[in-house]
């Protein structure tokens, strides 16, 4: 029996908490306001939703959010990042760029992809690191300033 869905996207990583070394830099750079997938022990700002997907469109407004979504339902928090967030930067695995997540809804609908230039080790997670590369993809704001990685802009999409 596979530990996830087939896609990578296992609940038991749910509670994988974004690493202060990530979140504190993107701070400083955005200071964000609100944490759109959250719980009372992983918040990283003074605003949060654990049910993000409630939150209407225009509830944001002029916040600039973080969001790092459970794999297990990270396609529709994407989908609702996409919809109710004007300024914002998300942070979500970067392995497998063919996925329908990534050409369907985060490619495009983001301004920018960001891959750091080693993988991210989440809170929570016992090891050296997560098997699989992360990416931080952003919205309405510029690519960060202070971490080194390298940046992709999506380009139009072709159609075959």
């Amino acid at each position: 029996m596979k530990a996830n869905n087939g896609k990578g996207n296992n609940p038991l990583r749910d509670g994988w908490r974004t690493p202060s070394e990530i979140f504190n830099p993107l701070n400083v750079q955005y200071n964000f306001t609100f944490d759109c997938c959250a719980s009372e022990e992983n918040n990283k700002c003074n605003a949060w939703h654990n049910e993000f997907e409630k939150v209407e469109k225009g509830f944001l407004d002029p916040d600039i959010a973080w969001m790092n979504p459970p794999f297990s339902i990270a396609w529709k928090m994407f989908e609702q990042f996409f919809k109710v967030v004007k300024k914002g930067v998300a942070i979500y695995r970067v392995d497998n760029l063919e996925t329908g997540l990534w050409h369907k809804v985060i490619l495009p609908n983001c301004s920018w992809v960001f891959i750091p230039n080693k993988r991210v080790c989440y809170e929570g997670l016992d090891g050296d690191g997560a098997r699989f590369p992360s990416a931080l993809i952003g919205i309405g704001v510029d690519p960060p300033k202070t971490l080194g990685g390298i940046t992709l802009k999506p380009l139009t999409r072709e159609h075959n």
